[in-house]
């Protein structure tokens, strides 16, 4: 499983900077796999305590705390050098 660990050591070692090398694919890779982990997390909340408010804010809220810094910080300088070319 030699990709796997590539994927994570892309996403881990991301740097602030508006490169065009190829590690953008590795980014929005280890995106994708830190979203599929949280759906599946959202799930296991909502069959095992039940879809109330309460859980639909935990959601929410857990979705709003990890994907908006991310979204500012990897993927809007990526799709900004995309839209310039």
């Amino acid at each position: 499983m030699p990709i796997i660990s590539e994927i994570f050591a892309n996403f881990a070692s991301m740097k602030r900077n508006n490169s065009t090398s190829g590690t953008d694919s590795g980014k929005i890779a280890g995106l994708i796999l830190l979203a599929l982990i949280w759906v599946w997390l959202v799930y296991m909340l909502f069959s095992r305590g039940g879809v109330d408010l309460k859980n639909i804010f935990l959601a929410a809220a857990s979705g709003i705390i990890i994907f908006v810094p991310l979204w500012k910080r990897y993927l809007q300088p990526i799709l900004a050098n995309r839209k310039k070319k």
